[in-house]
């Protein structure tokens, strides 16, 4: 017989899972609600964008997995923008880290900064 972890006993449903399931029975109850709670894109993307991503697909190498760190290219445009838009300077090569997306790096932050016992407000 397979057991689970013992570190699964303290795993609860995702706080945001919860509510989406709320929200979406308070809407089929017809409940008018306007979701402000998520980011996710409700507009599709530019059209100039899909075709470069279209395109980017038949480069040499679009195949393989990317570095941890991210093209160089990319957090080099990244430390740019932080200049231009709001005249802060970061080193793309020590402070800039792409992710998939926020719950990652809060995650990876998590792991580095906090001990047990710590408390946190995010």
């Amino acid at each position: 017989m397979i057991t689970f972890a013992k570190r699964l006993e303290t795993v609860q449903e995702y706080y945001f899972s919860k509510k989406l399931k709320e929200v979406r029975n308070l809407v089929a109850t017809g409940r008018p609600i306007i979701n402000i709670g998520i980011g996710s894109p409700d507009l599709a993307p530019p059209s100039p964008v899909i075709e470069a991503i279209q395109k980017s697909v038949l480069d040499i190498g679009a195949h393989k997995y990317q570095s941890y760190q991210g093209l160089p290219e990319f957090r080099n445009a990244v430390a740019q923008f932080y200049k231009e838009k709001y005249k802060v300077t970061v080193d793309p090569e020590n402070e800039i880290l792409p992710l998939m997306g926020s719950k990652e790096g809060i995650m990876h932050i998590s792991l580095a900064f906090l001990n047990e016992g710590d408390a946190v407000l995010i």
